[in-house]
């Protein structure tokens, strides 16, 4: 059987900015977001990630795990949210690997975001690139609800801008409904894990 971003494909374009809403425990988050930073094959693709407490280490590792091959250029921004995310030796050696050193400075995060975009924007304007923000969830321990979405509001339109295909993951069970309807306004799509299974919905589907 395909699965639920092989089913949704024809619906995802570039430019498209998708939430992510699933518990953090389960296994078919990382499954789902792997298949969305690797619109195109790997060869063709440039993957961006931001991390809050996820290792770069174990992110590449799992992309390897699934997808078998790493894209063409990747950029991690590792956020020092989780002792879980410190850096291990073989990160501080990685030159793709850069550091923002609190998740409450939406500021440095947004720069490190926006240079990447801007220099893969100048270099390689033909590859598609991704984006991966794990997660939102684990910045709303930090910063305050309003805050969060104006910061989202400035990325997703600066990543709409650059053409790029970007999901961020939010655990539902964290947040409460008003929470989340604040949030999903700022997405062009949703996948949603529930009852074992995964759908996908666009606004105003209902």
């Amino acid at each position: 059987m395909n699965s639920i971003t092989e089913q949704v494909g024809a619906s995802i374009h570039s430019g498209d900015n998708l939430l992510v809403m699933c518990p953090s425990f389960m296994g078919d988050e990382s499954r789902v977001c792997l298949e969305l930073l690797t619109p195109a094959p790997p060869a063709e693709v440039y993957a961006l990630s931001v991390l809050f407490t996820q290792s770069p280490g174990d992110h590449l590792d799992a992309w390897q795990r699934s997808v078998g091959s790493l894209p063409a250029r990747s950029r991690i921004v590792s956020v020092d949210a989780d002792a879980r995310s410190s850096t291990t030796e073989r990160d501080a050696d990685d030159p793709t690997v850069e550091r923002v050193t609190s998740p409450q400075n939406l500021t440095r995060l947004g720069v490190r975001i926006t240079d990447c975009l801007d220099e893969w924007g100048e270099t390689a304007p033909d590859r598609q690139v991704s984006v991966c923000f794990q997660s939102v969830s684990t910045l709303l321990q930090y910063v305050e609800l309003e805050q969060v979405f104006k910061f989202l509001d400035v990325l997703t339109e600066r990543c709409r801008a650059s053409g790029a295909i970007s999901h961020y993951h939010l655990d539902p069970q964290a947040h409460d409904d008003q929470t989340i309807e604040r949030l999903v306004g700022l997405f062009d799509g949703v996948f949603e894990y529930a009852d074992d299974e995964w759908s996908y919905r666009q606004p105003g589907d209902g």
